[in-house]
């Protein structure tokens, strides 16, 4: 009966480690910022509408967005990591209980 109690926290151990390394390396990824084209004939001459160059709200939209991507991949990076330490500290858990089943 330890033998096969000690086998399923094994089991526990292992899968909470690859959860926590799956969160891990999900942390290290970053959506990229939007990256705005050059508008063609942008060097010949700036075009305004009613006084206001019409490239301004796209460059204005430009940085709002890339501000928002740059605070979603800090708070996903946290998340991921502090998802990581939790189920490391489960299968740590796991590894400790396999210890007590067996010392009985």
């Amino acid at each position: 009966m330890k033998v096969t109690i000690s086998v399923v926290w094994l089991i526990f151990a292992l899968m909470f480690f690859f959860l926590g390394l799956y969160h891990w390396n999900a942390s290290e990824k970053d959506v990229p910022l939007f990256k705005l084209s050059e508008r063609p004939g942008k060097n010949w001459g700036s075009i305004k509408v009613l006084g206001s160059d019409v490239d301004q709200p796209v460059k204005d939209f430009a940085q709002d967005f890339n501000n928002y991507l740059d605070e979603q991949n800090r708070l996903s990076k946290k998340q991921n990591q502090r998802s990581a330490f939790g189920y490391w500290l489960a299968s740590l858990t796991a590894l400790v209980s396999i210890f007590l089943e067996l010392k009985k």
